[in-house]
């Protein structure tokens, strides 16, 4: 039986590093923005729709880009991430500003997808055609049988780390069998002297090896991680660190629902390398990433006439 894909696309961050909306920057060599590529991407691997999480003050900016530029090729929906959006009858706490992570904005999708998904960050580029590829895979394991999730592992060498300005990196734990055993979240992941080093949730120095697996949140889902998240959610809701600041995040709870036995992930290996808009400092490294893509054949060189074009997008 065959299963298509939606791509879903989680732009509904505040860019509080970036000073301004980083999921409208235009960073490719005709003022593409990085979801762009991320659709490309999507529809040359059959997806069949997209569906934004965003929040409500970039909403009509974001689904005006997306609906000029991509909407063409493919239909493009919405959902708003949404301070309110609570178990039963709960209030987010007084004070809260802070949308609640990653995870939730994955749950936010429950009442707009019903079929298995991939899931994006607009602020990433995950590497030249590494969606198509990972996007191509997935049915191909769900059509023989398989009842995972999927999760891109990235080498960590390969996401853009540098000695400049540190990033965080979900570092993975695989099984014998290429399946996810645990994610660690690792903050200001960098390069130094002695090599890739990180800090725990303590503040504690880690050193990385540069081929360790990390992920980028380039997943896949099948459509039951709605309930899992739902009542992972209810209970992170009871039992919130900090009212204002807690986050439910996407590795994290993924990862715990792997260790409880409650759900599988497959690994599925990537050889890319990655570039994402985390600080004004990496537009350049970004622009310089994407016109060498276009400049190999990976992408055309104006992503707004391929939406448009029906005939530029068949296969060769």
């Amino acid at each position: 039986m065959s299963r298509g894909l939606t791509l879903a696309v989680l732009a509904a961050g505040r860019s509080a590093r970036f000073g301004r909306p980083k999921t409208l920057e235009p960073v490719g060599p005709n003022g593409e923005v990085l979801f762009e590529y991320a659709i490309c991407d999507a529809v040359r691997a059959g997806c069949g729709k997209v569906v934004f999480v965003t929040s409500a003050d970039w909403n009509d900016q974001l689904m005006t880009r997306a609906a000029e530029k991509a909407g063409g090729a493919v239909p493009v929906d919405y959902v708003i991430q949404s301070l309110d959006d609570l178990p039963g009858s709960a209030s987010p706490p007084a004070g809260r500003e802070k949308p609640w992570g990653t995870g939730h904005a994955v749950l936010a999708l429950r009442d707009k997808i019903d079929e298995p998904f991939l899931v994006v960050n607009a602020d990433d580029f995950y590497g030249p055609r590494a969606i198509e590829s990972f996007g191509r895979r997935v049915p191909e394991l769900l059509n023989g049988g398989e009842d995972s999730h999927f999760l891109a592992a990235y080498e960590l060498h390969r996401t853009g780390v540098s000695r400049t300005s540190g990033v965080n990196r979900g570092i993975l734990t695989a099984g014998s069998d290429s399946t996810l055993e645990g994610i660690d979240e690792v903050y200001d992941v960098r390069e130094t002297d002695t090599g890739l080093v990180g800090r725990d949730g303590e503040g504690k120095a880690r050193p990385l090896a540069p081929d360790c697996p990390c992920s980028m949140n380039l997943w896949a889902f099948q459509p039951s991680i709605f309930r899992l998240l739902e009542a992972a959610f209810a209970s992170f809701q009871t039992n919130l660190d900090d009212p204002l600041t807690s986050e439910f995040l996407l590795s994290e709870v993924v990862g715990g629902l792997v260790q409880q036995g409650s759900t599988r992930v497959r690994l599925l290996p990537m050889t890319q390398h990655t570039a994402g808009l985390t600080y004004p400092g990496d537009l350049p490294p970004v622009a310089t990433t994407l016109n060498e893509a276009v400049a190999a054949g990976d992408y055309p060189s104006d992503l707004g006439d391929w939406f448009a074009d029906p005939a530029s997008r068949r296969p060769a």
